[in-house]
């Protein structure tokens, strides 16, 4: 059987990997949330940025075309707008990198997370499996020095 120090020394080992892996949760879900802040804001902007942007380039063609009086005209201003839409999340190549990047933190934190998670589930069982031994450790100690005094009464 352990001493009561050794088991105690234990449980301290346990209770501090506890106490060290929700402080690594906690910072590591504060870290998710920031990512999807971050993702989703660059989704936002983008696509509003680019419906803005898209929108003032119809509005500037069609001023145009009223400016412009002849005939054909709208095919030249079609030409000349033409590809010059701002692109979204999808289409564009530096955001959907950008974006591709930010999916590929969340997954590495996810499993960061769900690795945390196993570790803190041990830890815990065996904080409550040495509790557990402390405690009867504690009862033979005790029923040992009840026998000693009943031993030592009976003398």
């Amino acid at each position: 059987m352990a001493s009561l120090d050794s088991l105690r020394g234990d449980l301290n080992y346990w209770n501090s990997q506890i106490n060290s892996l929700n402080d690594e949760l906690r910072r590591l879900r504060r870290r998710q949330g920031d990512v999807e802040a971050v993702r989703s804001a660059l989704s936002s902007t983008v696509g509003s940025n680019s419906g803005d942007v898209n929108g003032k380039l119809r509005s500037a063609g069609g001023k145009l075309g009223s400016a412009i009086g002849y005939s054909g005209k709208d095919g030249q201003i079609g030409a000349i707008l033409s590809g010059k839409d701002e692109r979204g999340l999808g289409s564009d190549g530096n955001a959907t990198s950008s974006d591709g990047e930010l999916q590929r933190e969340l997954g590495d934190i996810g499993r960061k997370i769900g690795e945390r998670q196993s570790a803190l589930a041990n830890a815990e069982r065996r904080a409550a499996e040495t509790r557990a031994a402390i405690a009867a450790e504690e009862r033979r100690l005790e029923d040992e020095r009840r026998r000693a005094e009943e031993e030592r009464r009976r003398r």
